[in-house]
């Protein structure tokens, strides 16, 4: 009987230390059950992190941390969404600069979802910033290379050559129109109105013989491009 109370004190006492672990020690903790790829612990100490944080970048910190683990190493895509979306209810003030890194970071372990809502977001809040059209070419990007939304995509370019014709990203936005709708949808009449839109607005711009060679051999094997057939020739 006095060994079970023995054992039942000990289980007691780990049990209030266990509780009573701050915010650093669980994210310590998380951190020590990752380096010995014991990740389910490790996410069981980064939630306890997050929900013992103090402050907003203490959660916002944690929530990486998890997210973080849950893509790269429980490769659950979801649940790193999950923890890179809940970062967004303590981003009311965070500047420009962080919340465009802290979207990048959601895009480099394929969060995707947040990545997108937190591009959103930059573009409600900081429309009027000098970096605007650069944040907003990002965000195409994303349609495009990550959530293969290439409607959404062509939307977003769009927007950036009616708002920005005169910045360096509206050639370039314009142009990957073009290209999405001739290599990506095989829609090569809407490819010829883009690239034709080019050629007039941008006649000088480094990409416009790209363009010419795009819209002369627009629908065409490689077979059928004279320019090509040294090439072939080559692999044949």
């Amino acid at each position: 009987m006095k060994k079970l109370v023995i054992l039942g004190i000990i289980i007691l006492s780990m049990l209030v230390i266990s509780c009573g672990k701050s915010y650093d020690e669980y994210l310590a903790q998380g951190s020590e059950f990752q380096n010995s790829k014991d990740y389910t612990a490790s996410l069981e100490s980064y939630v306890n992190a997050i929900n013992k944080a103090e402050t907003a970048d203490q959660r916002v910190a944690a929530n990486i941390e998890a997210g973080n683990l849950a893509a790269n190493y429980l490769r659950d895509l979801d649940q790193a969404d999950l923890f890179y979306l809940a970062t967004l209810s303590d981003i009311t003030d965070y500047s420009a600069g962080d919340l465009r890194d802290l979207a990048k970071q959601a895009l480099a372990v394929q969060a995707n979802k947040s990545a997108v809502r937190m591009y959103m977001l930059w573009l409600e809040k900081y429309s009027d910033d000098a970096e605007a059209v650069f944040v907003k070419y990002e965000f195409a990007e994303v349609y495009h290379k990550n959530v293969l939304n290439l409607k959404k995509a062509i939307e977003v370019y769009g927007e950036i050559v009616a708002e920005y014709p005169d910045s360096e990203q509206a050639p370039k936005a314009l142009f990957s129109i073009g290209y999405i709708y001739a290599n990506e949808l095989g829609e090569n009449d809407a490819a010829a109105k883009y690239y034709s839109k080019f050629i007039e607005e941008y006649p000088d711009h480094e990409m416009a013989p790209s363009v010419e060679f795009e819209l002369k051999y627009l629908g065409k094997s490689l077979e059928e491009i004279p320019e090509l057939q040294h090439l072939l020739s080559k692999t044949s």
